[in-house]
């Protein structure tokens, strides 16, 4: 049983503890991670497939990893955590700030950037989330947005600018 905190609208802890696929109550928060890794020339981002088993977006491509916070994880504690299950790569994002807050139904999205050059063949994947993982390019990514094969984001088509546009390269590589 998974369990995470619950943060009120002001993300803060309210004090309980909510369980993995349990709905939230209105009022009710939770955080998720998502990291995603572009090479260090930064012209192509690391993704991942779902494997068809999964109840949200089966068989979708994905950036490279993301999860819920599990309860008194910190942010960094969780991406971490989250890459290595879903990719096999250790990183310490303890001194790594979220890039972006995205907001969902249910809570934050915080969303880590690091480049990094990483051989596909080294990846360890976890069977029971990821069936497959690659490197591509904007446009290839744009073109799996474009036919509805990329989980739709609302900020997918723009995050090569974002790393272009940010003022900061070379994320923690």
């Amino acid at each position: 049983m998974e369990q995470f905190d619950i943060y009120n609208s002001r993300k803060l802890k309210n004090g309980e503890l909510g369980v993995r696929g349990t709905p939230l109550k209105n009022g009710q928060y939770r955080y998720v991670v998502r990291v995603i890794i572009f090479n260090l020339k930064g012209d192509k981002v690391l993704i991942q497939q779902r494997q068809p088993s999964k109840s949200s977006w089966p068989n979708f491509w994905d950036f490279t990893a993301a999860g819920g916070l599990l309860a008194g994880e910190s942010l960094a504690e969780g991406a971490g955590r989250e890459l290595f299950e879903e990719t096999g790569i250790v990183y310490d994002f303890s001194e790594t700030p979220s890039r972006m807050t995205v907001r969902f139904y249910e809570g934050w999205s915080e969303i880590f950037l690091i480049q990094r050059d990483i051989e596909i063949n080294n990846l360890k994947l976890q069977n029971s989330e990821v069936q497959a993982a690659k490197w591509v390019s904007e446009p290839e990514l744009l073109k799996l947005i474009n036919t509805g094969k990329f989980i739709p984001f609302h900020y997918a088509k723009n995050i090569f600018d974002y790393l272009r546009f940010s003022g900061e390269t070379n994320f923690g590589g």
